[in-house]
């Protein structure tokens, strides 16, 4: 027999018999934890400045971005329809916002 996931229909007993149960105490922070943090905390505060400094500036190649608009304005930006379709069609391949 499969047994479901969730509550069981029975009593209460039959309910408390298959888990159990143990109240836990909160404790108190000790004055040393209190004022100095772990090591763990530490790197996480030290990874969440470095992400949040990442996330001040675009990660972008402005020298590239200027040479591909001056390719644009002069008329020298390679343009091959092949290369549009392709990646068109992977485009439609790969993502379906219908999904």
């Amino acid at each position: 027999m499969i047994e479901s996931i969730g509550a069981k229909a029975g009593t209460g007993a039959a309910i408390a018999q298959d888990r159990l149960v143990v109240p836990v105490a909160a404790t108190a922070p000790t004055a040393n934890a209190a004022t100095r943090p772990s090591e763990a905390t530490t790197r996480q505060l030290e990874l969440s400045a470095l992400a949040f400094d990442f996330g001040k500036v675009a990660p972008v190649n402005e020298k590239h971005v200027e040479e591909v608009k001056r390719a644009v304005r002069n008329g020298t930006y390679p343009i091959t329809p092949e290369t549009i379709a392709d990646r068109m069609l992977a485009l439609k391949l790969y993502w379906s916002p219908k999904k």
